[in-house]
């Protein structure tokens, strides 16, 4: 994970020149794919999808394509592309046409676009914003392709850049802010700070408590965190969306709690005395049930301090 105070994509174009595109991220995202061509045509959707076909524009320049993973990310599309939007409306860009996954045409517009395959970017097909931006410099036309959506605990970003040959290379810096505004902080940070955190890259066989085989940073952190604090107590605490029965919900919630708890004390080395897991169900969403992205950021594992003495 990225946590430096900046990055520079130096050399993302083939030379450096007058105007240069600068973006802030949060602080926790994570430079996933980098590829550029030094000339080529490339292909913008320029209208939601028309029944049949979207509207496209095909312009000429050197390209550079660009996916950012945002860690720990709970918001949705629209929150990760505002400040982005914000940011190039603020260095001049004027925005040819915007949309979200609803207005653009879902499916359809989705597969209209040229986008970096999994695992560097994740599209979910009911939660993405798009759009493309335009700027006139004295070198030329410079068009910008933007696309945020969500999966799991990440929000990714999309960016396909098509400039000038003598276009500057995007600067990129990262923000101690995330895209709603508030601190970033680090698991260890937000157990001090605020007595609970969520275990944000956790992932379970689907329908059971089974840990898929991988590696966790988070519990590691917590791991961490508990050896550091010995004196400490701390509950998981699964949750569950709102599909099936109460009862089946917090079965299922406690079980997850339950393979948390021993994948910290099996693999990581934790006092079992520290732990404690249960379950809650569906009883305290985060998010709207009514939706996709809802119940996923209701399906969650929390870390909850008890005690410190």
């Amino acid at each position: 994970m990225i946590r430096a105070a900046a990055i520079s994509l130096a050399g993302c174009l083939l030379a450096l020149p007058a105007t240069a595109l600068d973006l802030t991220l949060p602080s926790v995202a994570e430079l996933a794919h980098d590829e550029t061509e030094s000339a080529t045509y490339y292909s913008l959707p320029v209208s939601p999808w028309l029944g049949d076909r979207a509207e496209m524009r095909t312009v000429e320049g050197a390209l550079a394509r660009h996916v950012w993973q945002v860690a720990e990310y709970d918001g949705n599309s629209a929150q990760l592309m505002a400040p982005l939007r914000a940011q190039l409306e603020d260095q001049g860009y004027e925005i040819v046409f915007a949309c979200d996954a609803t207005l653009c045409g879902g499916f359809d517009f989705r597969f209209a676009m040229d986008v970096t395959p999994e695992p560097a970017m994740h599209v979910d097909l009911g939660d993405f914003s798009y759009l493309v931006a335009r700027l006139d410099t004295e070198e030329g036309v410079e068009h910008i392709g933007l696309l945020t959506s969500r999966g799991g605990a990440r929000g990714y970003i999309h960016m396909v850049r098509i400039s000038p040959a003598d276009m500057a290379p995007v600067g990129v810096s990262l923000s101690t802010r995330s895209p709603n505004g508030a601190e970033i902080g680090t698991l260890r940070t937000r157990l001090t700070a605020d007595g609970a955190a969520t275990l944000a890259d956790l992932s379970f066989t689907t329908g059971s408590s089974t840990l898929t085989e991988g590696d966790y940073p988070a519990l590691a952190d917590l791991a961490a965190f508990l050896a550091d604090n010995p004196e400490t107590r701390v509950v998981l605490v699964g949750h569950t969306d709102a599909e099936g029965s109460l009862e089946g919900n917090i079965a299922l919630s406690r079980d997850r709690a339950g393979a948390v708890r021993r994948y910290l004390i099996d693999r990581l080395g934790v006092d079992p005395a520290q732990l404690q897991a249960e379950g809650v169900g569906y009883l305290a969403p985060r998010a709207s049930n009514a939706s996709t992205l809802g119940r996923e950021q209701n399906r969650r594992v929390e870390v909850v301090v008890t005690s410190t003495r």
